[in-house]
């Protein structure tokens, strides 16, 4: 993959929960060659989501092999990225003991209030920064500890998916400041593991890896790595980061204030902050992001795609007919959706979201349901309550004037322009639309060409390697209005839907 005279090149590898993605960026940012790997998870019941480390490692080797079959390059330096949370337990050989737990797995709730109490009583809940829930690393090692106790006792070291790929490729145990913040073991102020929380948790440090900077280069691909991957032996791996400090990365989110925003799949919104932030809203997660600086997160906790749902369960035989079409039912939802007035004719669409534990917060609900709502209603009624129920988490993030504008805009939503409008509208801030997915790939491999010097700062990828959004969605006023309008309508019918509830 190296050789004089070729296009140098850095490479981004995502470790993603359904596949592994590699992503090969020139100097000059042009995408050279993009490889995938499906490896669905091993996921036995419903809360559980595990998987085998080998095949990740598999994964690995044969996007590699692909990439390299695909183009030939002067390969500089190599990034990896995968989703926060997970783990895997090794033991003191380096070889896992278990199935590694993945970030989505929602098995610990005990050990998630376990948590909660042991924190507020050693008076470090409120500097966390964020909750740490069933997902939490931390609630995941408790688990092990009360329900494989065997195999909690052979565990030495405990990686994050994407640092046990780079630890088997280099030899070195390292993580970066992005997914170290994600495990609630953190001191956010200082960057590194904090002492007291540890403390309060009943682990020790020696169990977890060093926390480097995302673009710091942490080790070199080893003669055993070469060998078994095709990397070239001697190439520099940086610590790489978290799939939403890479995705924002790759989104160009460098700006004091710069926001990114994502709606289907999943929902919420980010804001960098370049100074360390202070007190926040309780549901505001903090979290270090790939530069040096700091993200402020809010997120909707769906429990299932509302929009998949519809088209699923409420009109089956039509969803059918639009796959026999060659159309995704989603996207023909969302079609449909363009022909429904603004406010869906006053139907309200309450979205059902989960607790910090894993657990049904609340149910959804429509409100206003009559004789006359069609199927276009009902589809503009998700889209305007998924968008006013994030709106309602990103004035959080408003309130201290957080949020610049225009605010970037990724997922489906980004590629529909009813959606785009409605979601200007209910944030009150013009909306630059992106495209149709976060690409934390691309982010880990702009980390790689910083911390190897293809680019000179995190400024100079940004420029080279960041397509531009697509024209800015200007907010309508009278859309704006109609909308604030509904605010009270909504805010009594969530009431109500509580009251139910108890």
């Amino acid at each position: 993959m190296a050789s004089a005279g070729r296009v140098r090149a850095s490479l981004g590898i995502e470790v993603g929960r359904l596949r592994t993605t590699g992503v090969l960026l020139a100097g000059d940012g042009r995408e050279l060659a993009r490889s995938v790997a499906e490896h669905p998870p091993l996921q036995p019941r419903g809360a559980l989501c595990e998987q085998d480390p080998a095949v990740l490692w598999a994964a690995l080797q044969q996007v590699v092999a692909r990439l390299k079959a695909s183009v030939e390059v002067d390969l500089v330096g190599l990034g990896l990225t995968g989703e926060a949370g997970g783990l895997v337990f090794l033991d003191r050989v380096g070889a896992p003991v278990r199935p590694a737990i993945l970030g989505a797995d929602r098995r610990a709730v005990e050990e998630a209030r376990e948590i909660g109490r042991r924190l507020a009583e050693a008076g470090l809940a409120a500097g966390l920064g964020r909750r740490l829930g069933a997902c939490s690393p931390a609630a995941k090692i408790l688990w092990l500890a009360a329900n494989e106790p065997e195999t909690a006792q052979r565990v030495a070291t405990v990686l994050a998916p994407k640092d046990h790929l780079s630890w088997r490729l280099t030899g070195e145990r390292a993580t970066d400041a992005s997914e170290a913040s994600a495990t609630g073991f953190l001191d956010l102020g200082t960057r590194r593991w904090s002492g007291p929380l540890l403390e309060a948790l009943g682990l020790s440090a020696d169990l977890l890896p060093e926390v480097f900077e995302c673009a710091d280069v942490t080790g070199r691909v080893s003669v055993a790595g070469a060998a078994e991957t095709g990397l070239p032996e001697g190439l520099p791996v940086v610590a790489g980061g978290s799939a939403l400090a890479c995705g924002a990365l790759a989104a160009g989110l460098i700006g004091e204030g710069a926001g990114l925003a994502w709606l289907e799949p999943g929902a919420g919104l980010v804001v960098r902050s370049a100074e360390a932030p202070g007190e926040a809203d309780e549901a505001v997660e903090l979290l270090c992001e790939a530069t040096g600086g700091w993200h402020l997160s809010v997120a909707l906790p769906l429990t299932t795609s509302p929009l998949a749902w519809l088209a699923r369960e409420l009109a089956p035989e039509w969803a059918s007919a639009a796959r026999a079409a060659g159309l995704e039912p989603e996207a023909a939802l969302l079609g449909e959706a363009a022909n429904a007035p603004p406010g869906s004719g006053g139907l309200l669409f309450l979205p059902a979201l989960e607790g910090t534990a894993g657990q049904p917060d609340t149910v959804g609900a429509w409100i206003g349901l009559g004789p006359d709502v069609g199927r276009a209603d009902l589809a503009r009624s998700v889209l305007e309550g998924l968008g006013a129920a994030l709106a309602e988490r990103a004035a959080r993030l408003r309130r201290p004037a957080l949020l610049g504008e225009p605010v970037r805009l990724v997922g489906r939503a980004a590629t529909d322009a009813t959606w785009r409008e409605l979601l200007a509208a209910l944030f009150g801030v013009p909306i630059a639309p992106l495209g149709s997915r976060l690409d934390p790939a691309r982010g880990a491999a702009m980390l790689a060409g910083i911390g190897v010097g293809l680019w000179a700062d995190p400024a100079e990828a940004v420029a080279r390697a960041v397509p531009p959004p697509g024209p800015t969605v200007p907010v309508d006023p009278l859309l704006q209005r109609l909308y604030r309008t509904h605010e009270v309508r909504r805010a009594r019918a969530a009431a109500l839907l509580a009251a139910l509830e108890e």
